[in-house]
């Protein structure tokens, strides 16, 4: 039986507000051996784990990252206060720093760190991958770039020897084009956008799904030679008898 590797989709945001410092080390403990997480600028260049550009959603406070220094939102709380109220108001939202200095505590866990392609376009290809890879330098050995920005990832492989990983908004033969002329060590995609009951674009890469919630799911995407599949929900899904092997063959 081939049984996937699953990966904490922005941590363990089913239990924790997502991409928070928290979240991501309660998916790290329960044993994941593999973490995705997104990455944003601040309007002066501080690179912090955000999935949006705007902050309401997951702080309650108005206000958008791009026009804000990082003194400007250091102290604001993202707490997700719809979903939690306020039992994770201490939460503040983590810079790429803070988050490097967490997985050096993990030395075996992989980072999925995705560049968000809102920030490449405001930015600019050059200056924030050449940041990015930076601030992963002391976590190198254990981090994967991915993205939805097929330019970012060009210049990741072109400037340096991190493994890579596309996120693919669609599955189809020019995205497939794409993807034989980029080589990326992944490819990404949501699990529904894939054909039903066969094998996906065979390659160099691996596939990774995302979000899968029910191991039954996760265990059929690998029988079709998907190796990874993304959740939302990791500590629940290493639960499972045959999904809580990954966590195992990870740590021996």
């Amino acid at each position: 039986m081939a049984i996937p590797h699953l990966v904490a989709h922005r941590g363990h945001m089913e239990l924790y507000p997502e991409n928070t410092l928290i979240g991501i080390e309660a998916a790290l403990q329960c044993g994941a051996a593999y973490v995705e997480f997104d990455i944003q600028s601040t309007a002066d260049g501080e690179l912090v784990i955000f999935h949006d550009t705007t902050l309401e959603r997951t702080t309650g406070v108005q206000g958008n990252l791009f026009e804000m220094s990082y003194d400007e939102i250091k102290n604001i709380r993202t707490h997700e206060p719809e979903r939690f109220s306020l039992a994770y108001f201490k939460e503040h939202i983590p810079t790429l720093k803070q988050l490097v200095g967490l997985f050096m505590r993990y030395p075996q866990a992989t980072a999925f760190a995705e560049i968000k392609y809102q920030t490449v376009d405001q930015f600019g290809v050059e200056a924030v991958v050449e940041k990015l890879l930076q601030e992963l330098e002391p976590i190198a050995r254990q981090a994967v770039v991915i993205s939805y920005h097929h330019d970012a990832l060009k210049q990741v492989k072109a400037t340096s020897e991190y493994p890579t990983g596309w996120i693919l908004r669609k599955y189809d033969e020019y995205h497939e084009k794409l993807a034989r002329e980029l080589n990326p060590d992944y490819l990404i995609i949501q699990h529904r956008r894939l054909p039903v009951n066969q094998e996906p674009w065979q390659g160099d890469w691996q596939w990774m799904v995302y979000d899968i919630t029910d191991p039954e799911l996760a265990l059929h995407y690998a029988s079709f030679n998907v190796p990874l599949v993304e959740s939302r929900d990791i500590c629940r899904m290493l639960e499972h008898p045959v999904l809580a092997l990954d966590a195992i063959r990870h740590e021996a």
